[in-house]
């Protein structure tokens, strides 16, 4: 499964019913010019989006794979999205910014333009404020690697 195709599809799907977003992980950081493999798609989106978000999902073959679970150092939930063709599969994971400073994330993305349309990229701070609240041993070479460009 191409993760990129499967990606500006969701993205498309967003932007055509307006939906207030923000992309983090390893696919924003290969907007800001820090590439880095990564085997599935995070998006940040607000509380009042997630009917929508679900409708959206199941139209493109998607389904949500586990419970929903909430991070301990922020009120941040995290639902998994799944679609698998044959033996491959695809993992998007959409977090659900339940404070402030994600809303302010979402509403501070950065609109980059694509050969595929608009994506809306967090920005490079917020993106690092986000990888300092989980700092796993990855987020933590991210930062390192977006604090030095």
């Amino acid at each position: 499964m191409n993760l990129f195709y499967e990606f500006f599809k969701i993205i498309e799907q967003f932007e055509k019913i307006g939906l207030q977003y923000a992309v983090v992980g390893g696919i924003a950081m290969a907007f800001h010019d820090q590439p880095r493999f990564t085997r599935d798609i995070d998006i940040l989106v607000l509380p009042e989006d997630l009917e929508k978000i679900c409708s959206v999902f199941e139209d493109i073959g998607y389904f949500e794979s586990s419970a929903p679970w909430t991070f301990k150092n922020t009120k941040l939930t995290l639902h998994r999205f799944m679609k698998v063709e044959g033996k491959d599969f695809l993992v998007v994971d959409i977090l659900i910014g339940n404070e402030v400073k994600h809303r302010e994330i979402v509403k501070n993305a950065l609109s980059e333009i694509h050969e595929k349309g608009v994506v809306k990229i967090a920005a490079k701070n917020d993106l690092i404020w986000m990888k300092k609240i989980r700092n796993s041993d990855q987020d933590k070479v991210d930062i390192k690697r977006l604090a030095n460009d």
